[in-house]
């Protein structure tokens, strides 16, 4: 069967297959039939290996007329010894490929079976991406609609999703990877865009491109009909990954696609999911909702933190893998402030705050903005600190000898800064990490006895400019300097064993 118009009809015959109704699956498939119908019938293969020379005669020392790759798909016109003579469907033209390069595709629905157990195959082989993506594509062209709307389809869709998830993690990562492996990612990424699956580039905030996969798969898996609660819950993790979201996108409609996402993850039934799989069911949740809680502000955004605290609260840490610690260590920096915006204080509307002799207010301030008021009762004066994020005040810690407090602020989703404020107006900010804003968090801690005054104890974790950051710190009065004393494991510093908040032991999510 030739199919010399697949890769441009796919994208469309896909969705019109398994996206408004299943009515549409025949006229779907006999579309894409009926595309190839005026020609003549011709065996069709997949190039299975990289950089396959096509060659203008069969001989290793005949002109190079262009490498092929993973997944590409050719029709077989004839054979010549070793080699086999083809057309290439993409580029128009003719030529000799070795027989070993080429894997011959059966035509009709009798060859679904062995297509089916050839994905599987490829399912299982990370690199074989874009040639799991083009049998893919055979499958759909061979299906009929009680094939892809069957358990088989569905398994077929939850293929595609890993397969474009696996392809993106390494495109994302080819920048680090020597220059012919790079020529090697560019070209199966395009492989996988000619059949309707190409990655979709997104803006981030550092001025980057995030390299996410296409999404189509992962929406027809989610309401596929004879979908399992577990596939159903790889497409909805595929659909709902925190760094896929556009870094340009206005508040509006960054809310829009939260609440959509929050949507996707709700309804899936945890007791029947693997411990594995519900556990990154829930990380997913907890990040989710943090960010949604940040997006809503004020009053609405009670309702979803303190659904992804309880998310948080249902992991079993004892099924954690190490390949979730990069989800794990997301959900744990989002959900970081959100405890605090469940606490009485907000959940009252107290616009105002009074901690031994500090009084803290918070007053609108220009557009977009709120400013916290503090000074002490007894002088009546007022300093002022603005922010366009989200000053928790309800995290407002006072120190032992009245001297400071420390409260969270929340400027950016994901980016949680500390500030330490004392009587005479100043303040001290103390970020997450010293790159550029990404993903990070610092937590007041607790107050420390100390030679030179009260000593700050702080839990920082951060994910910023390719860096990552989780330790502990002992600070001086001035937490712009470097700290007295820090280690990945607060168990290890006395000053944490004796003067560590109970509160923050119990509840800070960068305890775990």
């Amino acid at each position: 069967m030739a199919l010399p118009h697949l890769p441009r009809a796919l994208p469309r015959q896909l969705w019109q297959t398994l996206g408004v109704s299943l009515v549409a699956i025949a006229s779907a498939v006999f579309s894409v039939r009926s595309q190839a119908a005026d020609t003549p019938p011709a065996d069709t293969g997949l190039i299975v290996i990289d950089a396959a020379a096509l060659r203008a005669a069969p001989r290793d020392t005949a002109p190079l007329l262009t490498p092929l790759w993973r997944g590409e798909a050719v029709q077989l016109r004839g054979v010549r010894g070793d080699w086999l003579q083809v057309w290439d469907l993409h580029r128009e033209r003719g030529g000799f490929v070795r027989a070993m390069a080429v894997l011959p595709v059966a035509s009709g629905p009798a060859a679904l079976p062995e297509l089916a157990a050839q994905l599987r195959l490829l399912r299982q082989q990370p690199g074989a991406e874009s040639l799991g993506i083009g049998m893919a594509a055979a499958v759909i062209a061979r299906a009929d609609p009680a094939w892809l709307a069957a358990p088989s389809g569905a398994e077929m869709l939850d293929t595609l999703v890993m397969l474009q998830q696996r392809l993106a993690a390494r495109a994302q990562g080819a920048g680090a990877a020597a220059a012919a492996q790079q020529t090697v990612l560019a070209a199966q990424a395009d492989v996988a865009a000619r059949y309707g699956f190409g990655l979709q580039p997104l803006a981030r905030a550092d001025g980057g491109q995030q390299l996410c996969p296409n999404t189509d798969p992962a929406r027809l898996l989610r309401g596929h009909p004879a979908a399992t609660v577990a596939q159903r819950t790889r497409a909805a993790l595929a659909l709902t990954r925190p760094d896929c979201l556009p870094a340009d996108a206005l508040p509006s409609q960054r809310l829009t696609l939260l609440e959509q996402h929050a949507a996707w993850l709700d309804g899936l039934d945890l007791a029947t999911l693997t411990p594995t799989d519900r556990n990154r069911l829930l990380m997913r949740r907890a990040a989710v909702l943090s960010s949604l809680a940040f997006a809503r502000r004020g009053g609405d955004a009670q309702t979803p933190a303190a659904a992804a605290l309880a998310a948080w609260g249902q992991l079993i840490p004892a099924e954690l893998t190490d390949d979730d610690a990069p989800a794990l260590r997301d959900a744990a920096i989002r959900l970081s402030p959100q405890r605090w915006v469940v606490q009485a204080a907000v959940q009252a509307g107290a616009p105002a705050r009074r901690l031994g002799r500090f009084e803290l207010r918070l007053e609108a301030g220009g557009p977009g903005e709120t400013c916290l008021r503090w000074g002490t009762v007894a002088d009546g004066r007022m300093a002022q600190r603005c922010s366009h994020g989200v000053v928790h005040l309800a995290s407002a810690r006072v120190a032992p000898d009245g001297s400071a407090l420390a409260l969270a602020v929340q400027p950016l989703d994901g980016w949680t800064e500390l500030w330490r404020l004392d009587a005479n107006g100043q303040v001290q900010v103390l970020p997450p990490s010293g790159e550029a804003p990404g993903l990070g968090a610092v937590e007041w801690a607790g107050w420390a006895p100390g030679k030179d005054g009260v000593q700050l104890l702080v839990a920082r974790e951060a994910d910023a400019g390719g860096r990552l950051v989780r330790r502990f710190e002992v600070l001086g009065a001035d937490v712009t300097q470097p700290p007295l004393r820090w280690a990945g494991d607060p168990g290890v510093l006395a000053a944490f064993q004796r003067s560590a908040d109970p509160a923050w032991r119990a509840g800070s999510p960068l305890l775990r």
